[in-house]
């Protein structure tokens, strides 16, 4: 049997209703936020982006497998992730399709007319029961003044209603409130994909026209437009008794270079960056180079010689086939003096590693080799390490939480309050008094008694005569 198009359109129906009470569910936000709340502790305890090698020394093959199989290495921008954060978007405006035809519908009509199939659905209803009411709508209408201000009156053949409401914009402050989270989790994914985070390290005097984008397993190049130039590089100690000096602040004197004009010079410090063409240039760290010199002396030879081996460098041993690479420099070696820790490669030996040390020129002859080597002097140069960060986003996400703490402060300090006063024109009618407020009922409460009772004495007092 076939079926009608109208039985494929009620299914269809059908599926969409069930689809929009499952993402408009209260259930659902929970479990976001939830989940959202336990990745992120996850993500704290667990180390991100760093390289394999050490991710293989602190968790083993194993569990390194486990966990790079969820991407919980990268979890920020992995597909579950950004998946948690699609369900909050959508479960955020499903909630607001849901609420706002009846806030906009609150906001438009006004109180108008008090009607009595409104008096049970109204939270405050009082009634006062007097002798020709109507002539009391002036005394009335002075005390409400007090009271509440811009009054409306609506008059019809039986009946006088007096009404007035105040802040009924503060319905607005959930939709501002999730429209502001979604323009966080908008700027935060535009700042993650179209964003990074990097390094540079600076020599004193050099210019670098490029960052390193720290990856997995390792670190990549990236040449910015224009050049940086360290001009200078100060460290500044408290002044303490003790000998150990204490780092109270380091500056960097950067220099901007475009097109090999300079454009800009700023001193960074920490917490007070640069900033120049959606860069942010941040003071992270400092250090110095060593340039050492080392000696050589063949043992057949009289003559001797020196060469240059720049920190972390391996160069070539002067006629031999020899190279040697300068690890470390250490201003006290047991007492000792000044040394420097260096790694000897030799053709058909294995590598091997040792100190030279320059209050003892003859130290390395105990190695008993064709050549001695020894540690003639350094010169050091400081360096600036910096962070440097592109976050496209960021201002999308400022503007995001500045309306959040508009929707907050509207949501909370402000409640939708409106008041209806009814006179009847019978002679032996009443004064109904109805009031309700969506928020901060107990002030509310409060202030709807005291109208009441000043209503009722204003009422209960003799009409002055004309």
């Amino acid at each position: 049997m076939k079926e009608t198009k109208g039985t494929v359109k009620a299914r269809e129906d059908g599926f969409l209703i069930l689809f929009y009470n499952f993402f408009r569910s209260l259930k659902l936000t929970i479990t976001v936020l939830i989940l959202l709340a336990s990745f992120s502790i996850i993500g704290t305890l667990i180390t991100q982006n760093a390289t394999r090698a050490e991710y293989l020394q602190r968790y083993g093959i194993g569990l390194y497998e486990v966990l790079n199989f969820f991407n919980l290495f990268d979890m920020y921008h992995s597909w579950w992730f950004s998946a948690i954060l699609l369900f909050l978007v959508i479960n955020l405006i499903t909630c607001s399709i849901q609420r706002l035809p009846g806030i906009f519908s609150q906001i438009s009509h006004g109180s108008g007319e008090l009607e009595d199939r409104m008096l049970n659905a109204i939270p405050y209803v009082e009634k006062i029961q007097i002798p020709n009411p109507a002539s009391r709508e002036e005394n009335i209408q002075s005390s409400l003044r007090r009271w509440f201000r811009n009054w409306g009156r609506i008059e019809t053949e039986r009946t006088v209603t007096l009404f007035s409401e105040k802040g009924k914009f503060s319905r607005l402050g959930v939709p501002i409130t999730h429209l502001s989270i979604l323009i966080i989790l908008t700027g935060g994914i535009v700042g993650s994909v179209y964003g990074f985070k990097g390094r540079v390290e600076i020599l004193k005097g050099e210019t670098v026209s490029r960052i390193f984008l720290r990856a997995r397993d390792g670190e990549i190049p990236k040449p910015v437009d224009f050049s940086v130039r360290c001009d200078d590089f100060k460290v500044t100690y408290y002044d303490l008794p003790e000998k150990e000096k204490h780092v109270k602040e380091y500056t960097s004197f950067l220099s901007i270079l475009k097109n090999g004009k300079e454009v800009l010079k700023r001193a960074v410090q920490v917490n007070h960056p640069l900033h120049y063409e959606g860069l942010a240039f941040y003071q992270a760290n400092y250090g110095t180079i060593h340039d050492f010199t080392l000696g050589i002396q063949w043992r057949n030879k009289k003559q001797k010689a020196t060469f240059k081996v720049p920190e972390g460098a391996t160069v070539p041993v002067p006629n031999s086939n020899a190279l040697i690479r300068a690890l470390q420099y250490a201003p006290q070696i047991h007492n000792l003096g000044e040394g420097v820790q260096v790694v000897l490669f030799e053709p058909n030996q294995e590598p091997r590693t040792f100190w030279l040390l320059k209050a003892f020129p003859k130290f390395d002859e105990q190695r008993k080799d064709d050549f001695v080597l020894s540690f003639e002097g350094d010169s050091p140069t400081e360096y600036t390490g910096l962070s440097v960060t592109k976050d496209p986003g960021v201002w999308v996400v400022w503007i995001g939480c500045g309306l959040m703490i508009f929707g907050l402060i509207v949501s909370f300090f402000f409640s939708h309050q409106r008041v209806w006063v009814r006179i009847s024109k019978s002679p032996g009618g009443e004064i109904v008094l109805a009031g309700s407020a969506n928020k901060n009922r107990v002030g509310f409460e409060k202030t709807f008694g005291e109208l009441v009772e000043e209503v009722r004495k204003k009422s209960s007092e003799p009409r002055a005569q004309r």
